[in-house]
């Protein structure tokens, strides 16, 4: 297991090219933010990935149709049920 170097989650690094290479709270700012390790990291790492599965989908139509009023187009194409993020219509 790897294991990160607690300095790393504070220690700025070096952006190339243009923009701040930070941003911190200004001057006159009440509050400030600072990070802090409480472990979640690890427990991402060590955790078991579910496995991807592929099934077979007999789809009536690619044709997804739509009356709503608010929306100006009444067809459009929608061939995906899911993704690998979760997400489901």
């Amino acid at each position: 297991m790897a294991t990160r170097d607690p300095d790393d989650l504070t220690r700025p690094t070096r952006i190339k090219g243009r923009g701040a290479g930070s941003n911190r709270e200004g001057r006159f700012e009440a509050l400030t933010k600072t990070m802090e390790d409480d472990g979640w990291y690890r427990e991402a790492e060590s955790a078991p990935r579910p496995p991807t599965q592929v099934s077979l989908e007999r789809a009536r139509s690619i044709i997804s149709r739509n009356e709503s009023p608010d929306i100006p187009f009444n067809q459009s194409i929608n061939p995906y049920r899911g993704c690998e993020h979760g997400i489901t219509p």
